[in-house]
């Protein structure tokens, strides 16, 4: 029943009143099912472009595999087929969590009164965000596993299994962050047995989810690289969320418990103003590489 909204709008109750059923005073339910299959189609919609991105590139020998791996021939299509997929879905994946995220950060803040949606309905919205991102990085995972690396489930399921040793980092993260997903995910269908504020407190790491699928993303090797906006990118997209975290650790502080929850937020939103100066002043100097090659 939670998916189910039990009210009419004006014209719906027009057409039933004008229509065969003309006496009924029972309320009609839109159907459930749209909200769902809209965050799919539009999950779909963001993976296709970049995949005929990549798959094009790919084909030409001009993809950054391709020329970051000359001696692989990753132009052959027929082997190299899943390669464009494992990257156009985590790259959607990353794109749907960044948008969970900031949807998450402005709705617990109550900063979205522009948006002609009421509570209920941003919740349904969150929540089939999260779902689409779980989905992405399951075709993500599968799709490795098909890529014509070497990979198999134990690589892309057991950390420090990856024999490419320069990236077996970044394996870690990404399957610490699928596993952090999964177990989080379903929490919200747990409420009723782990209690509300249980889930609220568990809900907070899906934060942790997103820093490990960017720090991923980034490390993963030249394929980010020789795409040279793409880092860049990446470091500047993250300063819009850690503003928005300021806010919203700042507003409700003078409401906190106690001066130690007061001290604890503003203390968190210190440090997130200074990733966003640290991030700005690494960008506009272009030492993003050499930060990210001493965390690899």
């Amino acid at each position: 029943m939670d998916d189910v909204e039990l009210t009419a709008s004006p014209a719906s109750v027009t057409a039933t009143m004008s229509g065969p059923a003309a006496g009924s005073s029972a309320p009609a339910r839109p159907r459930a099912w749209r909200l769902p299959a809209g965050i799919a189609l539009l999950g779909l919609l963001t993976a296709a472009p970049i995949y005929a991105w990549i798959a094009v590139l790919q084909s030409q020998g001009h993809s950054a595999a391709a020329l970051s791996m000359p001696s692989m021939n990753m132009n052959r299509m027929g082997v190299f087929w899943a390669f464009p997929v494992l990257q156009a879905s985590g790259l959607a994946a990353l794109l749907w969590a960044y948008a969970g995220v900031a949807l998450g950060l402005a709705e617990s803040g109550r900063t979205m009164r522009w948006l002609p949606l009421r509570r209920r309905d941003l919740d349904r919205l969150h929540r089939y965000i999260s779902l689409l991102v779980i989905g992405l990085i399951v075709v993500h995972l599968i799709a490795t596993v098909f890529d014509a690396m070497g990979d198999s489930l134990m690589t892309v399921l057991v950390p420090q299994q990856e024999s490419w040793t320069a990236a077996r980092w970044a394996y870690d993260l990404g399957i610490f962050a699928f596993y952090l997903a999964l177990l989080l995910g379903p929490t919200y269908y747990l409420r009723r047995f782990i209690g509300t504020r249980a889930w609220r407190f568990a809900h907070r790491f899906v934060v942790v989810v997103y820093v490990l699928s960017v720090w991923h993303t980034l490390i993963i090797g030249a394929d980010v690289q020789h795409y040279g906006w793409m880092r860049p990118a990446l470091w500047l997209a993250q300063v819009p969320l850690l503003a928005l975290l300021c806010y919203r650790l700042i507003a409700p502080a003078a409401r906190s418990r106690g001066p130690a929850g007061a001290a604890t937020r503003y203390g968190v939103a210190v440090a997130s103003a200074g990733a966003v100066i640290a991030i700005v002043t690494i960008v506009a100097a272009g030492h993003i590489d050499t930060v990210v090659q001493s965390i690899q």
